[in-house]
């Protein structure tokens, strides 16, 4: 039995190409056809919309796949990185499936399951700390450009931090202060000079000041405000 795996994240879903669901699919497709396998001996599994960081024995149908392979199965992807998060993980878990009898194909490095024989692990272990590499290197590239346009007022998404609203949209968003926010920002930035959160808290509320619900600040907000704009402070030094 063939068992084709194919993922995407949720960046990912509207991309064409060989990160497409259909094009991952049609690739695992190829590799039952070039095994005989039947009609009957070829199933996939897809996690649509699902992180790579997330363990493929918790994704939903990474799980269910898991759970039904058998002894004599062969579990195919068209790439490292839609089955594994890490190096570690997809060394582990390739020595665990094969300990149950089950092959893996990875169709980006050929099509005989990576762990047949010496050469074949060596190639694998080594492609997989290149992949995890290549990960860190895009999430620090990704946190780079965010932190740079954090320090130009740029938006990186999400609600807009309290004491500021969005202008603009995508790449153009950027924060502006707003008037109506910056007084109570004021006052608990120098309350909490002075005092533990708590109390600040219970001055707020004797002031009179409310958040953008209108209703009384919270703990977990004072907390928030001074940590986003000690961090923009730290980060603009």
């Amino acid at each position: 039995m063939i068992l084709g795996y194919c993922r995407v994240s949720t960046d990912e879903q509207a991309a064409d190409g060989a990160t497409s669901l259909a094009e991952q699919e049609r690739k695992c497709q190829a590799v039952a056809q070039l095994r005989s396998a039947g009609p009957y001996d070829f199933s996939v599994y897809t996690d649509a919309g699902v992180s790579g960081s997330i363990a493929l024995g918790s994704r939903p149908a990474g799980r269910e796949m898991l759970a039904e392979a058998k002894p004599g199965d062969t579990i195919c992807a068209a790439k490292m990185d839609r089955l594994f998060r890490s190096a570690s993980d997809a060394l582990m878990t390739a020595e665990q499936l094969k300990a149950r009898g089950i092959d893996l194909i990875l169709i980006d490095m050929g099509t005989d399951p990576v762990t047949s024989n010496g050469v074949s692990r060596m190639f694998f272990g080594m492609l997989a700390l290149v992949a995890e590499f290549e990960r860190g290197r895009i999430a620090e590239r990704m946190e780079e450009g965010r932190r740079g346009k954090r320090q130009r007022q740029g938006h990186v998404g999400g609600l807009a931090p309290y004491g500021f609203h969005v202008e603009g949209s995508g790449r153009q968003a950027r924060l502006v202060p707003n008037p109506t926010e910056q007084e109570p920002v004021r006052v608990i930035l120098d309350l909490s000079k002075e005092m533990r959160p708590y109390r600040v808290m219970k001055e707020l509320h004797q002031r009179g000041f409310r958040d953008r619900l209108d209703k009384p600040f919270n703990l977990m907000q004072i907390k928030r405000i001074v940590a986003y704009h000690t961090r923009e402070q730290d980060g603009r030094a």
